[in-house]
């Protein structure tokens, strides 16, 4: 896979981008050259064929690589700057802006990106949530917390109502091969969240709390990555 990728991006980033540069070059000095050349002399036929011919060379090349590494194309799609740290162009890179890299990586589509990735591995992952819940209110989940559940944090996400079940689920994303950290892919930190499960015993409209100074769940779950929360 990593062999792969770096064919292929070298061919879409670099081999594409300067053969195309020269050909636009080489299409200047052949207006030039087809311009000043008398009509009469055979030479001005045999530039014209030699230009024609390097570009259907070059046509047939590009359609060689798009076929062989389409996959690359496919895959880049979902690669967004919360997953990778910089672009490449004609060998130069471009570092993306911090604040863009903290907005994609708390996406919500993050997580469906990485899945999507073939240089991704998830594994699921479970623990333990003791937090009473206090109800909901339109998209928000509020829970409380302390000696005497004196203290609020909320959740925006999915809840799944079980049986029985009280847990938080999320995938815990690595690469495939850490080579691809050496190109600016991040390996996931955090483990992102999924869904949180809770026995439907406790589905209920939200009590009579203060919900003012709630916190966000992700100031109270270190580790974990809950994605955008507006509350």
């Amino acid at each position: 896979m990593y062999a792969f990728w770096m064919r292929a991006e070298q061919f879409y980033t670099y081999t594409m981008p300067l053969i195309v540069m020269i050909l636009l070059f080489l299409a200047i000095v052949f207006v030039f050259a087809y311009s000043y050349i008398d009509p009469n002399k055979p030479v001005r036929k045999y530039v014209t064929r030699g230009f024609l011919g390097l570009i259907g060379l070059c046509a047939l090349y590009f359609l060689w690589g798009h076929l062989t590494y389409n996959h690359w194309v496919e895959q880049n799609e979902y690669i967004t700057p919360g997953i990778r740290s910089y672009q490449t162009i004609l060998g130069i890179r471009t570092s993306e802006d911090p604040s863009i890299v903290k907005s994609y990586r708390r996406s919500d589509s993050l997580k469906e990106n990485l899945l999507a990735l073939e240089m991704y591995e998830a594994e699921r992952v479970t623990r333990p949530f003791d937090y009473t819940y206090a109800g909901s209110l339109e998209n928000n989940h509020y829970f409380t917390y302390g000696d005497e559940d004196q203290y609020v944090f909320t959740l925006q996400g999915d809840i799944n109502w079980t049986d029985s079940t009280r847990e938080l689920v999320g995938l815990e994303f690595s690469l495939t091969d850490e080579r691809f950290a050496d190109i600016g892919f991040y390996n996931e930190p955090d483990i992102i969240f999924d869904s949180l499960s809770l026995p439907e015993s406790e589905q209920k409209e939200l009590s009579d709390i203060d919900t003012n100074d709630a916190l966000s769940i992700n100031d109270m779950i270190g580790g974990w990555n809950f994605g955008r929360q507006f509350y």
